[in-house]
């Protein structure tokens, strides 16, 4: 009886083999680093439109 239980409270697979934690784990790490990588990537985007904006205003206004 203590073996069939044994058996019985052994950890199942999962129906599709794509499904397992290890895969699920390494899909959600790669989903971090895109939207850190995309965050980061706007943040410099931003700072450099903003520097840009400024060089543009100083040029327009040493002209007049």
């Amino acid at each position: 009886m203590a073996l069939r239980k044994r058996l019985f409270c052994d950890a199942k697979e999962p129906l599709l083999p794509c499904k397992t934690y290890a895969f699920g784990m390494q899909n959600n790490r790669f989903c971090n680093v895109l939207i850190y990588r995309l965050l980061f990537d706007s943040g410099i985007y931003e700072k450099y439109l903003q520097f840009y904006s400024l060089l543009f205003v100083y040029k327009v206004g040493c002209s007049h």
